[in-house]
């Protein structure tokens, strides 16, 4: 009787959550390559542990899910996407073919999605936040872009830049003249994002909301700065980058953890 009633609470408590995904464990997470940015420090060695990491989840992973910037630009005209990311896309489709479900959230990098993530690469493709089922536990996954109290000038732009009359107009744009305004602003942008260990604070308040909502974890990006913060049977991960740190989540099907990749 007892159980039955724990059991109809939970119910009850997960009826105001998002629709969950279940998902396969291990589940694999990375955020933040930013892959093709004129910034990187080495991409080479960036690839080849990229490389590494999608071996990893090929060999032992039934799911991967990026979390957000993947690409340092993403934007699909009617026939064109870009070029630089077609040996990654090769791969992806190939962990697809295999048999391991990937997803891919929009970070605020990825400006334009119409379906050929989906399609032709087999990417399942969420436009905001996802909320998935991993050994019987709700893991709320998001980017984090927008979340902090002074973001609210980033907010507006962002709805400025994904609007539709927005994104007609740079459609307009020959891909090439478009590609090289969009890696200049991602400069200039970079330059003025900068965010310091207090602005965690932030993300870990907006973490322990959603275990107030029956979440047992949580896993962004965005920061660039890798946390793993475990409250009692409560776990947030901020998974860092695939640029300095080449640090990823993984969650075996009992717990949620942060790893980090050898050198």
């Amino acid at each position: 009787m007892l159980i039955c009633r724990l059991k109809l609470s939970i119910l009850r408590h997960m009826a105001g959550m998002p629709s969950l995904t279940p998902l396969t464990a291990p589940v694999y997470f990375l955020s933040d390559a930013h892959l093709g940015a004129a910034h990187l420090p080495d991409p080479t060695t960036q690839a080849l542990k990229l490389d590494r990491f999608l071996d990893d989840v090929a060999g032992h992973g039934r799911a991967v899910i990026f979390v957000g910037d993947l690409f340092d630009f993403w934007y699909e005209w009617r026939h064109v996407v870009p070029k630089r990311y077609f040996r990654l896309l090769h791969r992806i489709r190939a962990l697809v073919d295999h048999g391991v479900a990937v997803h891919l959230l929009a970070g605020n990098h990825d400006f334009r999605l119409r379906g050929f993530l989906e399609r032709d690469a087999g990417i399942h493709v969420h436009h905001d936040s996802m909320a998935v089922t991993i050994g019987g536990q709700a893991i709320f996954v998001f980017h984090g872009d927008g979340l902090l109290a002074r973001d609210h000038g980033y907010r507006l732009m962002k709805g400025v830049f994904r609007s539709r009359a927005a994104q007609g107009l740079f459609s307009l744009l020959h891909p090439d003249l478009a590609t090289w305004i969009a890696d200049q602003t991602s400069k200039t942008s970079r330059t003025r994002e900068i965010m310091g260990p207090d602005d965690d604070k932030e993300y870990l308040a907006y973490a322990r909301r959603k275990f107030a909502e029956g979440f047992r974890g949580v896993v962004m990006g965005h920061t660039h700065r890798p946390v793993e913060h475990v409250e009692g049977e409560h776990t947030y991960l901020n998974l860092g980058d695939w640029i300095v740190h080449f640090t990823y989540g993984v969650h075996d099907g009992t717990r949620l953890r942060l790893n980090r990749l050898d050198s």
